[in-house]
């Protein structure tokens, strides 16, 4: 019976990792710039595009169309993606509250044949504070885009994508989100612990067993 309850809470803790969600832009057809915030919901999540600087821009737009904002050439996954002309950001946060981790992205450069690397800083807001990673990515490979994996962005409550100081245009798409919690380090080693005690609670009840049919 032990065994039991203790598995199907095992089960119940691995089940909070996963649920992913993908912000693609898909239904985001701006096709346009600006230097105002503009928020949008895709998902269940809350996107908010803004400038961080009086110089910044937005666009979402299909880069066949190119709107001339991307000269000479804008990287391009044939599909709607979110273009950030000079210093803008991307911030995301669950818009039911809910702590999320990010999975993945694909990214690129906003601007073609400039010899420029892709440079992007992410920041994301923890209980503990806030945890900075950073994507540096040479001219050559920055001019397409790019599927980028993290493993230590988890049980965030917001996310900050910006580009880099130096070079702060970038374009992104399918950012992939898991709506659930990552169970903390202590929570896997008390389950990894119980395993260990129910494990060495059924050998003993078979040892007894056993010891009894020979009596």
């Amino acid at each position: 019976m032990i065994a039991k309850l203790f598995i199907a809470g095992a089960v119940a803790l691995f089940a909070t990792v996963g649920q992913a969600a993908t912000i693609d832009f898909e239904a985001q057809k701006i096709d346009d710039f600006g230097y105002q915030s503009y928020d949008f919901t895709e998902d269940g999540f809350r996107v908010t595009l803004a400038p961080t600087s009086i110089f910044g821009m937005y666009l979402i737009n299909d880069p066949a169309k190119n709107l001339g904002m991307c000269g000479p050439g804008c990287a391009s996954n044939s599909t709607t993606a979110y273009y950030g002309l000079n210093e803008t950001s991307v911030s995301i946060s669950h818009a039911g509250g809910d702590l999320f981790s990010l999975t993945s992205i694909d990214a690129a450069q906003t601007f073609l044949g400039l010899d420029r690397p892709l440079t992007l800083t992410l920041t994301g807001v923890q209980a503990g504070g806030t945890i900075e990673t950073s994507i540096f990515v040479d001219p050559n490979s920055a001019e397409r885009f790019s599927t980028f994996s993290f493993a230590n962005l988890v049980n965030l409550s917001s996310l900050t994508i910006s580009g880099g100081r130096d070079f702060p245009e970038f374009a992104l798409d399918n950012v992939v989100l898991s709506t659930s919690a990552v169970p903390e380090p202590a929570s896997w080693a008390m389950m990894i612990s119980g395993f260990a005690v129910v494990g060495g609670s059924m050998r003993r009840g078979r040892s007894s067993k056993a010891g009894a049919n020979y009596v």
